[in-house]
């Protein structure tokens, strides 16, 4: 019993492991996941209620053990309140996606509006509207996209 392989009674393939996901849709689902804490945030904010989500975060005490603590996750958020009205935003990590003609905000109107127009950008991203924007953003780093941008600027310093 013990000279037998395990293995050799196995079925063996050459196989690579294949992404479940393409790059545009994740890049969706990590959208999607941020404006549903913004949903969840300006729903709390119409009824007057705080918010904040939990987080389990691990420390060192003062006996040098490691333990699990629950804090609130920062979260800040993309809409404001200003004297003209409510306004929103959409960010992809630190940059705001540029929506449609270098348009980067949303007007709501009054504040009870800001769900209905989060339930609405949702359904925009999950459809794919916002995937050129998003991925403009999230391949900025190319040296490519930064000549195309800039080639003036790029020709005084040369």
């Amino acid at each position: 019993m013990p000279n037998e392989r395990i293995i050799a009674k196995m079925k063996l393939v050459k196989q690579n492991q294949k992404r479940m996901q393409s790059k545009a849709e994740h890049r969706r689902t990590k959208v999607i996941a941020k404006l549903e804490e913004q949903l969840a945030m300006a729903e709390a904010l119409c009824r007057n209620e705080p918010f904040a989500i939990k987080k389990h975060k691990w420390v060192t005490n003062s006996f040098g053990e490691r333990i699990a603590i629950e804090t609130h996750k920062r979260l800040r958020p993309w809409y404001w309140i200003s004297a003209a009205g409510c306004f929103i935003s959409v960010w992809y990590g630190s940059r705001v996606v540029i929506l449609e003609n270098d348009h980067t905000a949303i007007d709501v109107g009054k504040r009870d509006e800001l769900p209905k127009v989060i339930s609405n950008l949702i359904e925009a991203v999950r459809h794919g509207e916002l995937d050129i924007a998003i991925e403009a953003i999230a391949e900025k780093g190319l040296p490519e996209l930064a000549l195309s941008k800039k080639p003036e600027k790029l020709r005084k310093l040369a």
